[in-house]
């Protein structure tokens, strides 16, 4: 079994303590969403200047709104 990250949503204390109890002895870790706001601006770069060829970010997954978390692997694994 591949070992995963849960993310929970910052506030969502009761989804935490859930997920935190009902993983027990998975290999699966429960850890908060540590971001305060987003850390990309929406300004628009000076003419000339091209940060990239498109905003490659896309929506959050279903679960990030609807039951406050997000599951990823765990990156330690992936080399």
């Amino acid at each position: 079994m591949t070992p995963l990250r849960i993310f929970v949503r910052r506030g969502a204390i009761r989804r935490f303590h859930r997920l935190t109890r009902d993983a027990e002895g998975l290999p699966v870790s429960i850890e908060w969403d540590r971001r305060q706001q987003d850390r990309r601006s929406q300004a628009v770069p000076p003419a000339g200047e091209q940060r990239g060829s498109a905003d490659r970010r896309c929506d959050p997954p279903f679960t990030w709104n609807t039951a406050e978390f997000v599951v990823v692997p765990d990156p330690a694994d992936e080399v």
